[in-house]
């Protein structure tokens, strides 16, 4: 495995140190982003899943569900990333694992938004063409991880990771500010929840995004700098939604 993110495999697999960008300080910072986005991810699914069992409104449990999920691929993508890390010989699949991440993340926007919606008649029939949309999403999520796994040129697999990441937080953030806009949901838990989720969705959607710029021939040690500021700017704002995660389990 090569150090800057799974451009190519090896076939032994060892522990030891293996740099990110040939640059160990970045390799240390990485290291602890990866730890602390990890452990929020933790923490996230927990809470979710602690709001689901004390909360007494069925129609909300795919909701609390659809964050735990969140908060485990988070955490899923600290232990990739740590894993990258230490473990030399391993295909490098942060990339659409993370991916992953925002997915649920704008499927999550978009729960939020039916829960709130008052014409349920108008949810109900766009579940089919929705279906259909998170088909396409879910395929180009595969297609990034089967590339890293079986170690294929990097070009086409930042391409689909980049595009899919602007896609996914377009689609997550009509879906939020949509539901923002409907003055009867204002002030309650929905509410919230959105204001919380939609800076993690811009900042999770920028750590794919910016790898796009390699193509025009920026210095891919330049895009590794941006991009682990993103993955803490990510971590951090999820933190914030784990305090309103925190304080609405309270309530309840």
């Amino acid at each position: 495995m090569l150090s800057d993110g799974g451009l190519g495999t090896a076939s032994d697999v060892a522990i030891g140190l293996t740099e990110i960008g040939g640059n160990p300080n970045l390799t240390f910072v990485y290291f602890i982003a990866f730890v602390l986005i990890g452990a929020l991810g933790v923490r996230f699914c927990v809470y979710a899943l602690w709001n689901r069992r004390a909360s007494d409104l069925p129609s909300q449990a795919s909701i609390w569900a659809s964050l735990a999920l969140v908060g485990g691929a988070a955490a899923i993508y600290g232990i990739v990333g740590v894993l990258d890390i230490v473990v030399d010989g391993i295909p490098s699949v942060r990339t659409a694992v993370f991916l992953g991440f925002v997915l649920l993340l704008a499927l999550t926007m978009r729960s939020i938004a039916r829960e709130g919606s008052l014409d349920n008649a108008d949810a109900d029939e766009g579940r089919g063409s929705g279906r259909a949309v998170v088909g396409v999403f879910v395929i180009a999520v595969v297609g990034v991880l089967v590339g890293e796994v079986l170690g294929l040129e990097r070009r086409p697999i930042v391409v689909l990771a980049g595009v899919g990441a602007i896609v996914f937080a377009t689609y997550g953030y009509w879906y939020g500010r949509s539901q923002l806009s409907r003055s009867m949901v204002q002030g309650t838990m929905l509410d919230t929840l959105l204001r919380h989720l939609l800076p993690v969705l811009a900042f999770g959607a920028a750590v794919p995004a910016i790898e796009l710029v390699i193509l025009g021939g920026i210095d891919r040690t330049i895009v590794l700098h941006v991009q682990v500021v993103f993955v803490i700017m990510t971590a951090t704002a999820l933190m914030t939604a784990n305090i309103k995660l925190r304080q609405n389990l309270a309530r309840l």
